[in-house]
């Protein structure tokens, strides 16, 4: 979103931010007006920047070596001549266009490539919208972003293209047909125009999944915790948060401070009290700045009851891994235990395909070993990614995969995120192991 001439001209991204939360696009406005603080991008959003960047400048390799023609619209013109100097391409009837600028009424955007096709309906030739994506399936954003970029196309070109099309982080292709979603997408557009034309007086920023990486999550952030925002109560949900405010209910400290027996329309008691007794750890906190642990009742095969005994032979196990790699890639298969009284760490590396196979193989065969030696003992790790890793990887390659069964059926692996979740509660927003990210982002 950006003023030109004294106009706002808006672009795919900020209808797919306005689908996802409308008080991001309330601070757009404001922005617009009064710049306001951004947060800054993490590590890992700039480089799926970065890996997206590359993605797209290969197919435009790819394009240059099949002998057809290709056009690239600079990038140092303005808007204007961008716009001119795409319009000239398509007459000139360039194969490809690459960075093609579209301009119509408030929406303006730079497609990835616009590619010639034939039209059914007559001989003049029809570009296709066609974008480059590292995900490796579809999103709806991705849609309403072709949709905007069909729609400007087809008011520049004068023909509706029929489809639009994504090249996947895989690099399959993923052909759409533009009527299919036209409908939903002009209604989608016209909801985001009645916002900008008529706006809330007082909107309230309320959490939800895009907050992570949207810019404005400073300022939410910090509107949160001075209203001592419910979503800061680890472990709630979005309707939950919606039941206690028809409760009359608002605040952390509010839902720390009701009574036991207080019954919230809607929500099971046992629900009520989980929330109500994170509240008051919570609450205790903050006052305080003392940490708080409520050991939580036994039940069997939960919580502490998950412990097997403690063996010297225990293994710690961690994944680390690169979803921006082709078909994701683990990359590190780290051991942790202690021999002979030594702590000892042993990492499995694998940096493509063929190494993360060995890699894990090597892990696999060591851990069948070491169990042979410690039949008492078990492998510990935190949050299920480690196993679903694990079965993964032995499906994937078609190796090991008698080991992982007998791993799985001797129930060797121990999450002990249930343990933590089901054991007890703390005094702290999160349950998972820390992070900046995760430091930062309220409940969704």
């Amino acid at each position: 979103m950006r003023k030109l001439n004294g106009n706002i001209l808006f672009a795919a991204h900020d209808l797919d931010r306005f689908l996802a939360c409308s008080h991001a696009t309330f601070l757009d406005l404001c922005d617009l007006e009064e710049p306001l603080p951004k947060s800054e991008d993490d590590e890992q959003l700039r480089l799926f920047r970065e890996k997206g960047f590359e993605h797209e400048r290969k197919w435009l390799d790819i394009f240059r070596q099949q002998g057809i023609s290709v056009v690239e619209v600079q990038g140092k013109q303005s808007l204007g001549e961008r716009v001119e100097a795409t319009k000239e391409a398509m007459i000139k009837g360039a194969d490809i266009i690459y960075q093609a600028a579209l301009h119509t009424g408030n929406w303006r955007g730079y497609a990835d490539f616009l590619r010639k096709t034939k039209n059914s309906g007559s001989d003049r030739p029809v570009y296709e919208v066609l974008d480059t994506k590292l995900s490796r399936t579809a999103t709806p954003a991705h849609i309403m972003q072709l949709c905007v970029y069909s729609e400007m196309l087809t008011e520049t070109q004068g023909l509706t293209p029929a489809f639009m099309y994504l090249i996947l982080g895989d690099n399959r292709k993923a052909a759409f047909r533009f009527d299919d979603f036209a409908h939903y997408f002009r209604i989608a557009r016209r909801r985001f125009e009645d916002f900008v034309s008529r706006p809330p007086l007082k909107p309230y920023p309320e959490p939800c999944r895009a907050c992570e990486r949207c810019r404005w999550r400073d300022i939410c952030a910090e509107q949160w915790e001075k209203d001592d925002h419910l979503s800061l109560v680890a472990g709630i949900q979005r309707t939950q948060v919606e039941k206690f405010q028809a409760a009359g209910v608002s605040t952390v400290r509010a839902l720390a401070g009701l009574p036991q027996e207080a019954v919230i329309p809607k929500l099971s008691n046992e629900t009520f009290a989980r929330l109500r007794s994170q509240a008051r750890l919570q609450a205790h906190k903050r006052d305080t700045g003392e940490n708080k642990v409520e050991i939580l009742p036994v039940h069997e095969c939960r919580g502490f009851r998950r412990l097997p005994k403690p063996d010297p032979g225990d293994l710690f196990l961690d994944f680390e891994g690169d979803p921006l790699y082709p078909d994701g890639l683990e990359y590190l298969m780290g051991l942790y235990f202690v021999d002979a009284g030594t702590p000892v760490f042993k990492p499995f590396w694998g940096h493509d395909h063929d190494a993360e196979r060995a890699s894990f193989e090597q892990l696999m065969d060591f851990i069948e070993s070491h169990l042979r030696l410690h039949p008492g003992a078990h492998i510990y790790h935190y949050n299920h990614y480690e196993e679903t890793a694990i079965k993964r990887l032995a499906s994937g390659f078609g190796t090991r995969e008698g080991f992982v069964d007998d791993l799985l059926r001797g129930r060797r692996l121990v999450d002990l995120y249930k343990v933590v979740r089901e054991g007890l509660r703390i005094s702290e927003l999160h349950y998972r192991l820390p992070s900046k990210s995760l430091l930062t982002t309220p409940n969704l």
